[in-house]
């Protein structure tokens, strides 16, 4: 059972008892100190994936043992000024993996940014792996946020 002010179970789909309970703890956090909701991207690669022992995505439970990171929007956050304060906070709360994609849909359907946020354990706290992806090239994290208007 995962315990979080402002998550349940649910939002973590079939992955809810793989997810890494410091990943939900620092989620939790971004959550309150934003103020504003985090809503789980509803693709099928948001959560955990079984990719084999050898693939070293945050994702990947085969490798892991745990679920270490999530894509999720959040509401309201659309424009640069916007993702750049987000990835600022995540850094601060120690996420070790910040991705931030401007060429995604939101699970309305509507242009959005999306963040994955990572707790990595083979990256320091306060100095994150970090990228971003633009019209669906990967790239710098400042390259993906200056993509947005």
């Amino acid at each position: 059972m995962i315990y979080a002010q402002y998550f349940n179970q649910d939002e973590f789909r079939e992955w809810a008892e793989d997810m890494s309970p410091r990943l939900i703890t620092m989620l939790d956090i971004l959550r309150f100190r934003l103020g504003r909701v985090i809503e789980i991207s509803g693709s099928d690669y948001a959560l955990g994936r079984n990719l084999g022992r050898y693939e070293l995505s945050e994702h990947n439970v085969d490798h892991w043992g745990e679920v270490l990171a999530v894509d999720f929007f959040i509401s309201g956050v659309y424009n640069r000024e916007q993702a750049e304060a987000v990835a600022h906070e995540a850094k601060a709360i120690g996420f070790t993996g910040i991705g931030v994609y401007s060429d995604t849909r939101n699970n309305y359907g509507e242009q959005q940014v999306m963040f994955h946020l990572g707790v990595r354990p083979n990256e320091l706290m306060g100095s994150p792996a970090t990228w971003g992806r633009v019209d669906g090239k990967y790239t710098s994290l400042i390259t993906a946020i200056r993509s947005l208007k």
